[in-house]
């Protein structure tokens, strides 16, 4: 017979759940169940940009939200894996096309609702671009969107905090110290690289795109959710970002939470969290 420490808590019962995209291996889409409409006032579609290595277990916490809020949308999840810094971008878009056909195909910028998460969220969401535009041959076609909610992002180049992004999931600290090692050693050998061959630093690249129309439309709605402690995207810069919005002409609204950690405001508090993502969608309706 079991005992009370052997038994394995049983995984939690998604009311939504998610197929496979075919040619996108790190994106799955959930479609409402049959007769469910969006109403007028609520998103079609919903796009879920994952903070780098996350399970899906976690952001189903958002995605079983989204599916009692809207229950007549779409969403679509992308996510983000530590090998994106090493694969080729000719790659990385190739398997990103199947999404960004999906979002061609269901086009409405007032019907669709983006929610990014960390430095690989929105790296992801920059493929998705980038691959909407090789898809239809329109490099000034934004991504759809009403409403952008970037959480814990967009960052920086932060040795320090890239090397605990790559390492947060690694529990043995002698090895997390020697993975951290590694992963600043390699960010260092790249940076030279990219500085040597006169390449941009892709995060000033990132962070311009999430400013141009061609990437982003301008009337979308931009909610900052950020924390005044992350380590791994300080406060000032989500914040410059943010300002950079506001001086062209960008909805803006900035969230600081006092004291929750990287990618974790939800858990410190899931009502303030959520009535934020409410108030970002009717805001961007007015």
């Amino acid at each position: 017979m079991a005992t009370a420490s052997t038994v394995k808590k049983a995984p939690a019962v998604l009311t939504r759940l998610f197929d496979k995209i075919a040619g996108a291996p790190n994106a799955l889409i959930s479609r409402p169940a049959a007769g469910v409409v969006a109403s007028k006032d609520e998103p079609e579609l919903i796009l879920i940009f994952g903070w780098m290595d996350a399970q899906l277990q976690h952001i189903h916490k958002y995605t079983e939200t989204y599916h009692k809020l809207y229950p007549g949308a779409t969403q679509i999840i992308v996510r983000s894996f530590p090998n994106w810094w090493w694969t080729k971008e000719e790659i990385s878009i190739e398997g990103i096309l199947p999404v960004a056909k999906l979002v061609n195909e269901a086009y409405n910028p007032k019907r669709t609702l983006i929610h990014a998460f960390s430095n690989g969220g929105t790296f992801a969401l920059d493929n998705v671009a980038e691959g909407l535009h090789r898809l239809t041959g329109k490099t000034d076609l934004p991504l759809p969107a009403r409403t952008v909610i970037f959480d814990s992002c967009p960052g920086d180049s932060n040795f320090s905090g890239g090397a605990k992004a790559f390492t947060g999931g690694i529990k043995n600290p002698i090895i997390r110290n020697i993975a951290s090692a590694l992963a600043v050693s390699s960010m260092t050998l790249f940076w030279l690289y990219s500085t040597a061959a006169g390449i941009e630093d892709p995060f000033v690249t990132l962070r311009k795109h999430l400013l141009d129309p061609a990437f982003l439309p301008p009337t979308a709605s931009r909610t900052y959710i950020y924390s005044k402690i992350d380590e791994l995207v300080p406060a000032q810069v989500v914040e410059q970002h943010a300002q950079e919005s506001k001086k062209l002409g960008m909805d803006v609204v900035l969230e600081a939470y006092d004291n929750s950690p990287h990618v974790n405001h939800l858990r410190q508090n899931p009502d303030r969290y959520w009535a934020i993502v409410k108030d970002a969608w009717t805001r961007s309706g007015n």
